[in-house]
Protein backbone atom coordinates (compact mmCIF):
# COMPACT_ATOMS: atom_id res chain seq x y z
CA UNK A 1 0.00 0.00 0.00
CA UNK A 2 1.56 3.16 -0.78
CA UNK A 3 1.81 6.21 1.25
CA UNK A 4 -1.11 8.85 0.49
CA UNK A 5 0.36 12.05 -0.98
CA UNK A 6 -0.20 15.60 0.83
CA UNK A 7 0.81 18.54 -0.12
CA UNK A 8 3.97 19.36 1.36
CA UNK A 9 4.88 20.93 4.80
CA UNK A 10 6.98 24.44 5.45
CA UNK A 11 9.43 23.26 7.59
CA UNK A 12 12.64 25.03 8.19
CA UNK A 13 15.68 22.89 9.97
CA UNK A 14 17.27 24.55 13.12
CA UNK A 15 20.58 23.58 14.39
CA UNK A 16 20.43 22.84 17.90
CA UNK A 17 24.10 22.63 19.93
CA UNK A 18 25.02 21.87 23.50
CA UNK A 19 27.79 24.10 23.51
CA UNK A 20 29.18 26.15 21.06
CA UNK A 21 31.19 25.62 17.73
CA UNK A 22 32.90 27.70 15.27
CA UNK A 23 30.61 28.27 12.94
CA UNK A 24 29.01 31.02 15.43
CA UNK A 25 31.91 33.22 14.54
CA UNK A 26 30.24 35.86 11.98
CA UNK A 27 32.51 37.99 9.51
CA UNK A 28 30.08 40.76 8.92
CA UNK A 29 27.80 40.73 12.36
CA UNK A 30 23.96 41.72 12.90
CA UNK A 31 23.59 45.54 13.67
CA UNK A 32 21.87 45.80 17.49
CA UNK A 33 18.55 45.47 17.40
CA UNK A 34 16.33 48.72 18.28
CA UNK A 35 13.05 46.97 19.17
CA UNK A 36 9.56 47.28 17.38
CA UNK A 37 6.52 46.46 16.81
CA UNK A 38 6.15 42.05 16.68
CA UNK A 39 4.90 40.66 13.49
CA UNK A 40 1.20 39.52 13.89
CA UNK A 41 0.79 35.64 15.08
CA UNK A 42 0.39 32.92 12.25
CA UNK A 43 -3.06 31.85 12.44
CA UNK A 44 -3.43 30.58 8.76
CA UNK A 45 -5.27 27.07 9.13
CA UNK A 46 -2.64 25.38 6.72
CA UNK A 47 -0.06 26.53 9.07
CA UNK A 48 -1.71 25.32 12.31
CA UNK A 49 -1.86 21.83 10.45
CA UNK A 50 1.98 21.88 9.74
CA UNK A 51 2.68 22.49 13.50
CA UNK A 52 0.86 19.64 14.35
CA UNK A 53 2.05 17.57 11.30
CA UNK A 54 5.85 18.44 12.40
CA UNK A 55 4.68 17.93 15.75
CA UNK A 56 3.90 14.41 14.93
CA UNK A 57 7.37 13.27 13.29
CA UNK A 58 7.96 11.45 16.77
CA UNK A 59 5.24 9.24 16.55
CA UNK A 60 5.40 8.83 12.75
CA UNK A 61 6.92 4.69 11.73
CA UNK A 62 8.69 5.97 8.49
CA UNK A 63 10.37 9.02 10.09
CA UNK A 64 11.45 7.10 12.92
CA UNK A 65 12.78 4.30 10.77
CA UNK A 66 14.59 6.51 8.92
CA UNK A 67 16.41 8.15 11.44
CA UNK A 68 17.25 4.90 13.00
CA UNK A 69 18.83 3.68 9.90
CA UNK A 70 21.59 6.67 10.62
CA UNK A 71 21.60 5.43 14.16
CA UNK A 72 19.49 8.77 15.49
CA UNK A 73 16.56 9.14 16.71
CA UNK A 74 13.39 11.90 16.93
CA UNK A 75 11.90 13.13 20.52
CA UNK A 76 10.58 15.94 21.39
CA UNK A 77 12.24 15.74 25.15
CA UNK A 78 16.19 15.79 25.07
CA UNK A 79 18.85 15.20 28.54
CA UNK A 80 21.25 17.80 28.58
CA UNK A 81 22.83 16.57 31.32
CA UNK A 82 26.12 17.75 33.29
CA UNK A 83 25.94 15.06 35.65
CA UNK A 84 24.62 11.55 34.58
CA UNK A 85 26.28 8.03 35.77
CA UNK A 86 27.21 5.91 32.68
CA UNK A 87 25.19 3.92 31.07
CA UNK A 88 22.55 5.23 33.01
CA UNK A 89 19.56 7.36 33.02
CA UNK A 90 20.02 8.91 36.90
CA UNK A 91 22.88 11.18 38.17
CA UNK A 92 23.16 14.10 40.12
CA UNK A 93 22.37 17.23 37.80
CA UNK A 94 19.84 16.27 35.12
CA UNK A 95 18.39 18.76 32.59
CA UNK A 96 15.50 18.25 29.98
CA UNK A 97 15.29 20.19 26.90
CA UNK A 98 12.24 20.93 24.46
CA UNK A 99 11.79 23.72 21.71
CA UNK A 100 8.56 24.84 22.04
CA UNK A 101 6.43 26.72 19.97
CA UNK A 102 3.36 29.18 20.66
CA UNK A 103 0.52 29.85 18.40
CA UNK A 104 -2.94 31.68 18.59
CA UNK A 105 -5.86 29.17 17.97
CA UNK A 106 -8.02 30.85 15.20
CA UNK A 107 -11.09 29.05 16.10
CA UNK A 108 -11.27 29.42 20.28
CA UNK A 109 -8.38 32.68 20.45
CA UNK A 110 -6.68 30.69 22.81
CA UNK A 111 -2.57 29.94 23.04
CA UNK A 112 -1.36 26.57 22.47
CA UNK A 113 1.96 24.97 23.26
CA UNK A 114 3.67 22.31 20.84
CA UNK A 115 6.60 20.67 21.54
CA UNK A 116 8.54 20.65 18.17
CA UNK A 117 11.10 17.23 16.76
CA UNK A 118 14.73 16.59 17.32
CA UNK A 119 16.84 14.24 15.81
CA UNK A 120 19.94 13.35 17.45
CA UNK A 121 21.55 10.50 18.82
CA UNK A 122 19.29 8.45 21.42
CA UNK A 123 19.15 9.99 24.82
CA UNK A 124 20.17 7.05 26.56
CA UNK A 125 23.87 6.79 24.49
CA UNK A 126 24.78 10.48 24.72
CA UNK A 127 27.44 10.63 22.46
CA UNK A 128 29.62 13.54 23.14
CA UNK A 129 32.99 15.25 22.16
CA UNK A 130 35.29 17.24 23.85
CA UNK A 131 36.13 20.61 22.78
CA UNK A 132 39.10 23.46 24.17
CA UNK A 133 36.64 25.98 25.79
CA UNK A 134 39.72 28.57 23.49
CA UNK A 135 38.92 27.42 20.01
CA UNK A 136 35.75 29.06 19.38
CA UNK A 137 34.23 32.19 19.62
CA UNK A 138 30.96 34.03 21.05
CA UNK A 139 29.36 36.80 19.87
CA UNK A 140 29.14 39.28 22.47
CA UNK A 141 27.97 43.43 22.69
CA UNK A 142 23.87 42.59 22.42
CA UNK A 143 23.50 42.60 26.29
CA UNK A 144 24.22 46.29 26.32
CA UNK A 145 22.82 46.92 22.76
CA UNK A 146 26.37 47.52 21.62
CA UNK A 147 27.68 46.40 18.51
CA UNK A 148 28.80 42.58 18.61
CA UNK A 149 32.55 41.45 18.84
CA UNK A 150 33.83 38.08 19.31
CA UNK A 151 35.75 36.20 22.40
CA UNK A 152 36.06 33.18 23.08
CA UNK A 153 34.23 30.85 25.81
CA UNK A 154 37.23 30.92 28.00
CA UNK A 155 37.29 34.62 27.78
CA UNK A 156 33.54 34.85 28.55
CA UNK A 157 33.60 32.43 31.64
CA UNK A 158 36.34 33.67 33.47
CA UNK A 159 35.80 37.43 32.77
CA UNK A 160 31.71 36.26 33.41
CA UNK A 161 30.67 39.60 35.29
CA UNK A 162 32.01 42.09 32.49
CA UNK A 163 29.58 40.49 30.00
CA UNK A 164 26.23 40.85 32.01
CA UNK A 165 23.36 43.55 31.28
CA UNK A 166 23.43 44.21 35.21
CA UNK A 167 26.90 43.07 36.64
CA UNK A 168 25.13 43.90 40.35
CA UNK A 169 22.68 41.14 39.87
CA UNK A 170 25.35 38.44 40.67
CA UNK A 171 26.38 39.22 44.38
CA UNK A 172 29.08 39.17 46.01
CA UNK A 173 32.57 39.48 44.44
CA UNK A 174 33.03 36.79 41.76
CA UNK A 175 33.82 37.19 38.28
CA UNK A 176 34.70 33.82 37.19
CA UNK A 177 32.68 30.66 36.37
CA UNK A 178 36.33 28.41 35.21
CA UNK A 179 37.02 25.71 37.17
CA UNK A 180 40.22 24.41 36.65
CA UNK A 181 38.86 21.28 35.12
CA UNK A 182 37.94 23.39 32.30
CA UNK A 183 40.35 23.00 29.31
CA UNK A 184 37.74 21.18 27.51
CA UNK A 185 33.57 21.03 27.59
CA UNK A 186 31.55 18.10 26.46
CA UNK A 187 29.37 18.90 23.18
CA UNK A 188 27.34 17.25 21.30
CA UNK A 189 24.57 18.10 18.42
CA UNK A 190 21.05 17.88 17.13
CA UNK A 191 18.65 19.21 14.65
CA UNK A 192 15.37 20.60 15.54
CA UNK A 193 12.07 20.91 13.55
CA UNK A 194 10.21 24.27 12.95
CA UNK A 195 7.08 24.87 10.44
CA UNK A 196 8.11 28.27 9.51
CA UNK A 197 5.33 30.26 7.26
CA UNK A 198 6.19 31.52 3.96
CA UNK A 199 7.07 34.81 3.91
CA UNK A 200 6.65 34.86 7.81
CA UNK A 201 8.23 33.91 10.89
CA UNK A 202 7.61 31.21 13.91
CA UNK A 203 8.09 32.39 17.42
CA UNK A 204 9.69 29.50 19.79
CA UNK A 205 11.78 28.97 22.78
CA UNK A 206 13.88 26.33 23.94
CA UNK A 207 12.55 25.45 27.31
CA UNK A 208 15.11 23.83 29.98
CA UNK A 209 13.65 21.98 33.50
CA UNK A 210 16.86 21.09 35.66
CA UNK A 211 15.75 18.03 38.36
CA UNK A 212 18.23 19.91 41.00
CA UNK A 213 17.51 23.65 40.89
CA UNK A 214 14.55 25.29 42.54
CA UNK A 215 13.75 28.85 43.53
CA UNK A 216 16.61 30.55 45.30
CA UNK A 217 19.37 27.98 44.61
CA UNK A 218 19.82 27.02 41.07
CA UNK A 219 22.16 23.83 40.24
CA UNK A 220 23.06 25.67 36.89
CA UNK A 221 23.59 28.34 34.72
CA UNK A 222 22.63 28.64 30.84
CA UNK A 223 24.35 30.19 28.27
CA UNK A 224 22.27 30.77 25.24
CA UNK A 225 24.00 32.39 21.33
CA UNK A 226 23.03 32.62 18.01
CA UNK A 227 24.46 34.36 15.21
CA UNK A 228 22.50 37.93 17.44
CA UNK A 229 24.50 37.45 20.40
CA UNK A 230 24.73 35.95 23.49
CA UNK A 231 22.47 35.93 26.37
CA UNK A 232 22.92 34.25 30.68
CA UNK A 233 20.21 32.88 33.22
CA UNK A 234 20.02 30.91 36.18
CA UNK A 235 17.87 28.56 35.86
CA UNK A 236 15.60 27.53 39.01
CA UNK A 237 12.10 26.34 37.37
CA UNK A 238 9.93 29.23 38.32
CA UNK A 239 10.51 32.18 36.10
CA UNK A 240 9.51 32.85 32.18
CA UNK A 241 6.62 30.07 32.08
CA UNK A 242 4.53 30.36 28.69
CA UNK A 243 1.79 32.61 29.82
CA UNK A 244 -1.25 30.37 28.69
CA UNK A 245 -1.54 26.65 28.02
CA UNK A 246 0.35 23.83 29.69
CA UNK A 247 4.09 23.73 29.58
CA UNK A 248 6.79 22.69 31.82
CA UNK A 249 10.65 24.11 32.81
CA UNK A 250 11.72 27.82 32.64
CA UNK A 251 11.59 29.76 29.17
CA UNK A 252 15.19 30.74 27.24
CA UNK A 253 15.05 34.28 26.15
CA UNK A 254 17.38 36.46 23.82
CA UNK A 255 19.27 39.18 25.89
CA UNK A 256 18.62 42.64 23.98
CA UNK A 257 20.15 45.40 26.07
CA UNK A 258 18.66 43.57 29.41
CA UNK A 259 15.56 42.85 27.86
CA UNK A 260 14.02 39.80 26.95
CA UNK A 261 12.85 38.53 23.84
CA UNK A 262 11.53 35.20 21.83
CA UNK A 263 13.36 33.58 19.64
CA UNK A 264 12.31 33.57 15.92
CA UNK A 265 13.28 31.40 12.92
CA UNK A 266 12.69 32.27 9.11
CA UNK A 267 13.18 30.21 6.28
CA UNK A 268 16.35 31.19 4.64
CA UNK A 269 15.23 31.56 0.82
CA UNK A 270 13.11 34.56 2.51
CA UNK A 271 15.88 35.89 4.40
CA UNK A 272 18.30 35.80 0.93
CA UNK A 273 15.50 37.67 -0.72
CA UNK A 274 14.37 40.12 1.75
CA UNK A 275 18.50 41.14 2.79
CA UNK A 276 20.31 40.63 -1.00
CA UNK A 277 19.39 42.65 -4.30
CA UNK A 278 18.20 39.93 -6.96
CA UNK A 279 21.55 39.50 -8.51
CA UNK A 280 23.31 38.82 -6.01
CA UNK A 281 20.88 35.97 -4.53
CA UNK A 282 22.73 32.70 -4.50
CA UNK A 283 22.20 29.13 -2.47
CA UNK A 284 24.95 30.19 -0.10
CA UNK A 285 25.20 34.30 -0.69
CA UNK A 286 23.44 34.63 2.79
CA UNK A 287 26.36 32.78 4.27
CA UNK A 288 24.36 29.90 5.28
CA UNK A 289 26.93 28.61 8.35
CA UNK A 290 25.65 29.76 11.43
CA UNK A 291 22.55 30.99 10.13
CA UNK A 292 20.48 28.40 11.84
CA UNK A 293 21.79 27.69 14.84
CA UNK A 294 21.11 27.83 18.33
CA UNK A 295 23.48 27.16 20.93
CA UNK A 296 22.97 26.16 24.59
CA UNK A 297 25.66 25.59 27.40
CA UNK A 298 24.81 24.75 31.01
CA UNK A 299 27.62 25.48 33.71
CA UNK A 300 27.14 23.81 36.85
CA UNK A 301 26.72 25.89 40.37
CA UNK A 302 26.76 24.98 43.75
CA UNK A 303 24.28 24.53 45.53
CA UNK A 304 23.97 25.64 49.41
CA UNK A 305 21.09 23.02 50.14
CA UNK A 306 21.77 20.32 47.59
CA UNK A 307 18.70 18.21 46.52
CA UNK A 308 19.37 14.60 47.79
CA UNK A 309 19.41 11.12 46.06
CA UNK A 310 19.99 10.84 42.48
CA UNK A 311 17.01 11.74 39.40
CA UNK A 312 15.92 10.06 36.48
CA UNK A 313 15.99 11.71 32.93
CA UNK A 314 12.57 12.20 30.79
CA UNK A 315 10.69 11.82 33.83
CA UNK A 316 8.36 14.35 31.95
CA UNK A 317 6.15 12.56 29.54
CA UNK A 318 6.31 13.47 25.77
CA UNK A 319 2.74 14.82 24.91
CA UNK A 320 -0.15 12.54 24.03
CA UNK A 321 0.22 11.62 19.72
CA UNK A 322 -1.77 14.35 17.57
CA UNK A 323 -4.25 12.58 15.43
CA UNK A 324 -2.72 14.00 12.54
CA UNK A 325 -0.06 11.67 11.33
CA UNK A 326 2.51 12.75 9.40
CA UNK A 327 2.68 11.41 5.55
CA UNK A 328 5.28 14.10 3.73
CA UNK A 329 8.27 16.11 4.64
CA UNK A 330 8.56 17.90 1.82
CA UNK A 331 9.77 22.04 1.22
CA UNK A 332 12.40 21.37 3.99
CA UNK A 333 15.09 23.84 4.26
CA UNK A 334 17.30 25.90 6.65
CA UNK A 335 16.46 28.49 9.11
CA UNK A 336 17.76 31.75 9.72
CA UNK A 337 17.33 33.26 13.87
CA UNK A 338 16.59 36.03 14.97
CA UNK A 339 14.50 37.45 17.97
CA UNK A 340 11.09 39.27 18.39
CA UNK A 341 10.37 42.06 20.43
CA UNK A 342 11.29 42.81 23.91
CA UNK A 343 8.21 41.68 26.17
CA UNK A 344 10.00 42.70 29.48
CA UNK A 345 13.26 42.56 31.75
CA UNK A 346 15.79 40.18 31.12
CA UNK A 347 17.20 37.99 34.62
CA UNK A 348 20.39 37.10 34.81
CA UNK A 349 21.76 36.39 38.12
CA UNK A 350 18.62 37.29 40.08
CA UNK A 351 21.16 39.17 42.33
CA UNK A 352 22.35 35.54 44.11
CA UNK A 353 25.84 35.14 44.80
CA UNK A 354 26.25 31.84 42.55
CA UNK A 355 29.55 29.70 42.70
CA UNK A 356 31.26 27.26 39.84
CA UNK A 357 30.23 23.56 41.02
CA UNK A 358 33.80 22.14 39.86
CA UNK A 359 32.75 18.59 40.16
CA UNK A 360 30.74 18.87 36.68
CA UNK A 361 31.97 19.40 33.36
CA UNK A 362 30.84 22.37 31.36
CA UNK A 363 28.14 21.30 28.91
Amino acid sequence: MTRPEMKSLPLALLLLVTTVAPALAADDPPPPYRGGESRPEPVDPSYLEAIQRTSAMVWDDHALRLAQMHGLDLINVTWEDTGRYYDSAVGPNISDMTIQVQHQDPITGEYVLTLMPVIRYPNFTDRTADISPDKFYLLVGNEYGEDLKRVTLAEYLGNFRKYLSDPGSWAGRRGSLLAPRDTHVLVSAQAAFLPVPRQGEATFNPVIFNYQSYAGDPAVLTIIASREGTSATIIDNTRDAFPAGWSWGQRLFFNQDGERASFTGERLSDFVNRTLPPDMISPTAAGESGLNMVLLIQVPLKQHEPTRGVFFGDALEEAAAPSLALKAYGDVEAAVIGHGAVEGPFTEIDNLAIERDPRFPIR
